[in-house]
C-alpha cells in the first residue's frame, strides 16, 4: 500500500514538474524580430506565412514581424542591424559585400535565378542573339539590370547592340502596350500573368546563361557572431515553411490568401499558378542532392568574377564569407 502511495505521489510530481515547464514554454515571451520583404505582400512569400501561420516561428520562440517598405537600403540597415533579417537575391549580396556591406546569405529560397527577358511571341525574340537592336525595359538597378547585363555579356552583345529603358515596375502594361520590344521580369511571375490573360510570349531565362541564386534569407555577419542561436532560430523555422510549402501546395495558397485579400476571383487563378512556378525554382539538381536552402559555392564564385566584368562589382570578396549554410536543417 505504501509502495502504491509512493509511486502515485511521484507520478504525480512528475505531472506537476512537466506541465509547469509546458505552461512556461507556453507563455514565455517571444523574441520579436524583423523581416524586411522588400516588395508588397506576394504568393513568393509563402515560406514565411507558412511558418507564421503552422506555427514554426511560434516553435522556435521568435515572434516575427514582416515589414513590407520597399527599401533598397535593407541590406545595410541588416548589416548596421537596424534590420534583423531581409529577403534578398544572391546577386544584390555580391554588389553589397563588393561594397564593403558585411551581409551573410544564410539560405535560398530560389535556387535558380528567376529573372528572364520576356517578349510577345510574335516580336521573335528567341534568344538573346535576337536582341540586337532592341529595347528592353526594366527598373534599371539591382536583380533585373544584372541579369540583362550578364544575359548580354555572355551572348557577345556590347552595350551599343540593345537600348535599356527604364519602365521601373511596369513591365507587363509596358510590354502589352509596345513601349518596349521586350521587358525583364521574373519567369515564375510576369509570363505567367501573360500567358493567363492569353497574350503568347516568349522569354530567355537567366539560368541558361549563367548559374546564381535568387532571392533567399540574408543577415547581417554581426547578428551570426552575438547571437548564432537567434539566427539558427529563424533559419530553422523557414526552411520548415519551405518544406511544408512544397508538400501541401493547394493548403500554402489558401494560407498566402490571407495575406492578399484584395485579390479577385481571376488574379486568383493568376496568382496559383504564380506560386506553382515559384515553387520549380526552389528546387535544383543541387537542392535535391544536398538539400533544401543550399546553393553550390561555385556558382557563386562564378557570378561574382562575371559581376567584377561587368563592372558591377570593383573588389571581389572570399566566397566563404559571404554565405553560410551551416543553420540549414541537414538534409533528411
Amino acid at each position: 500500500m505504501k509502495k502504491r502511495l509512493l509511486f502515485t505521489l511521484l507520478v504525480l510530481a512528475l505531472l506537476t514538474i512537466l506541465g509547469g515547464a509546458v505552461f512556461e514554454a507556453r507563455s514565455a515571451p517571444r523574441r520579436k524580430v524583423t523581416l524586411a520583404m522588400t516588395y508588397i505582400p506576394n504568393v513568393q512569400f509563402a515560406p514565411w506565412y507558412i511558418a507564421e501561420e503552422k506555427g514554426f516561428f511560434r516553435e522556435e520562440g521568435l515572434e516575427v514581424v514582416f515589414d513590407y517598405r520597399m527599401d533598397i537600403d535593407a541590406l545595410q540597415l541588416v548589416a548596421t542591424g537596424k534590420l534583423d533579417y531581409t529577403i534578398a537575391g544572391g546577386d544584390q549580396v555580391l554588389v553589397a559585400r563588393g561594397k564593403g556591406i558585411p551581409v551573410v546569405y544564410l539560405m535560398s529560397l530560389y535556387a535558380q535565378f528567376p529573372p528572364a527577358i520576356i517578349a510577345k511571341a510574335e516580336a521573335g525574340i528567341e534568344t538573346a542573339a535576337d536582341l540586337k537592336g532592341k529595347t528592353v525595359g526594366l527598373p534599371l538597378y539591382g536583380t533585373n539590370l544584372l541579369a540583362v547585363k550578364a544575359i548580354m555579356k555572355r551572348a557577345g552583345l556590347a552595350d551599343h547592340d540593345v537600348q535599356l529603358v527604364d519602365i521601373g515596375y511596369t513591365q507587363i502594361p509596358s510590354l502589352l502596350e509596345d513601349k518596349v520590344d521586350a521587358v525583364v521580369g521574373f519567369a515564375n511571375n510576369e509570363p505567367i500573368k501573360l500567358k493567363a490573360m492569353g497574350v503568347a510570349v516568349s522569354q530567355i531565362n537567366s539560368w541558361d546563361y549563367f548559374s546564381l541564386v535568387g532571392h533567399g534569407l540574408i543577415t547581417g555577419a554581426g547578428k551570426i557572431k552575438t547571437d548564432p542561436d537567434e539566427v539558427g532560430r529563424l533559419v530553422r523555422a523557414s526552411y520548415k515553411g519551405i518544406e511544408y510549402a512544397l508538400a501541401h501546395p493547394e493548403e500554402t495558397f489558401a494560407i498566402c490568401l490571407k495575406y492578399l485579400p484584395e485579390l479577385g476571383e481571376e488574379q486568383k487563378k493568376q496568382e496559383w499558378e504564380v506560386l506553382k512556378a515559384s515553387m520549380a525554382l526552389w528546387e535544383s539538381a543541387y537542392t535535391r542532392r544536398y538539400g533544401l536552402g543550399r546553393s553550390n559555392p561555385e556558382d557563386w564564385a562564378d557570378a561574382q568574377q562575371l559581376m567584377v566584368e561587368l563592372g558591377l562589382i570593383a573588389k571581389p570578396t572570399p566566397v566563404s564569407e559571404m554565405i553560410d549554410f551551416s543553420f540549414i536543417p541537414e538534409k533528411q
